[in-house]
């Protein structure tokens, strides 16, 4: 019998802790000092991610999300027994801790710029080498003018992670780590530059827990 990790969170935050994770196990906690990682049992290696175990997983975390501080476990992140899980949080307490104090108190909002019609940069497939990185270069261009216009959003965020120009269609996809209590701000000034960008879509997710955010999670 394995342990599937769904999150970190501080002793007491398990208080009441309910309910079912992959599978109908049901969550539990394993401590160590001031820690606890959140689990359930499980066979075998890694669970096959279909859509009915991410949603099981997904509803879980948002669950200890609901609870307080949480650094959310990426789907898949098993440990073979109580003792491993216990070893995990001893040998990174101290980072773990630092962690939750970063992300305790706010949510992860997902934004993303999508081009309203054509890419910049032709997407038709390049006649060579040099026309193809002709075509990368300026589509990194636009995207981080399209950044720029963003830059607002930091103010009424703790913290962002940006990947500028994933796909031709998306020139930016960013995530915030922002204040509950700003969640209605934050989305109303995206609201806003929405108005202003006349060539690309501006789309708001979340809130999420703070995956993008916990640094000291295992993965």
């Amino acid at each position: 019998m394995s342990l599937l990790l769904y999150g970190i969170v501080e002793a007491g935050e398990d208080s009441g802790l309910r309910g079912m994770g992959v599978d109908e196990q049901p969550l539990r906690a394993v401590r160590e000092g001031s820690l606890l990682a959140i689990v359930s049992d499980h066979h075998g290696r890694a669970p096959d991610p279909t859509t009915s175990a991410l949603l099981a997983y997904e509803r879980a975390v948002r669950r200890l999300m609901e609870r307080g501080a949480v650094l959310p476990v990426q789907f898949g992140s098993v440990l073979d027994d109580e003792g491993a899980v216990q070893e995990l949080l001893r040998r990174r307490g101290k980072d773990l801790l630092a962690q939750l104090d970063r992300v305790r108190g706010a949510v992860e909002i997902g934004l993303r710029a999508s081009w309203r019609d054509r890419p910049p940069a032709s997407d038709v497939r390049p006649q060579s080498g040099t026309s193809y990185l002709r075509d990368r270069l300026e589509l990194r261009q636009h995207a981080r003018r399209v950044a720029s216009e963003l830059d607002p959003l930091t103010a009424v965020a703790r913290s962002s992670r940006r990947a500028l120009a994933p796909r031709p269609d998306l020139p930016v996809l960013d995530s915030y780590l922002v204040d509950r209590g700003r969640v209605s701000e934050f989305v109303a000034l995206v609201a806003q530059l929405d108005r202003h960008l006349d060539d690309v879509e501006l789309v708001c997710t979340g809130p999420w827990p703070p995956y993008s955010f916990a640094e000291g999670a295992p993965t």
